[in-house]
């Protein structure tokens, strides 16, 4: 009896864990319909997950709900004002709904976390831009979108050196090998 009621929590658990990691699958497919129905199905069983609501937002503002995509980040900058992903967004959205205020507070508040110089120049020249004159809709969805794969190249590029520093270090040590009674090496 025991054992089943373990089985049944497993299951219950995996399938939460699942319906959000399918959600977050979906998201970088690029299927943001898929993504929002498994985010939302996440949530329903448990709408304190910070990363489901994130993940629910980003796919709305994919697709275009920029409002929903708001709220939802407004709701994830509740309970974790430092995320940076949030802000981000948080920024992407504001600029297209021309808050400009908002998003030139929300996107100074992810450079302090990402504290790239490249990005934090795109930044200050795209609200530069935003700011200065009156630009169509068209324009903020082009410079929310150069912002985004900008902060994505970023993110990309501290996780490569990382991983090149890894690597060094790890090389870095001469390799010896030798061999076992049992006909293997042995490398250290």
């Amino acid at each position: 009896m025991r054992a089943v009621a373990l089985a049944a929590v497993a299951v219950v658990l995996t399938g939460c864990a699942t319906a959000q990691s399918r959600g977050e699958r979906a998201l970088l497919r690029g299927d943001f319909p898929a993504a929002i129905a498994e985010f939302q199905t996440a949530l329903a069983e448990h709408p304190e997950r910070v990363g489901a609501l994130q993940g629910l937002a980003i796919a709305q503002y994919k697709t275009g709900a920029l409002a929903d995509a708001a709220a939802k980040l407004d709701q994830v900058l509740d309970q974790a004002p430092q995320n940076g992903t949030a802000l981000l967004y948080g920024g992407l959205v504001a600029l297209q709904q021309k808050q400009d205020e908002l998003a030139a507070e929300r996107l100074a508040r992810f450079r302090a976390l990402e504290p790239d110089p490249r990005f934090g120049a795109q930044v200050d020249r795209a609200l530069a831009l935003v700011q200065t004159q009156p630009v169509s809709d068209e324009v903020r969805t082009f410079v929310a979108t150069s912002l985004e794969d900008a902060a994505r190249a970023t993110l990309e590029l501290r996780a490569a050196r990382s991983e090149a520093a890894r690597a060094w270090a790890f090389y870095s040590y001469p390799v010896r090998c030798y061999p076992t009674r049992r006909g293997g090496l042995i490398c250290l």
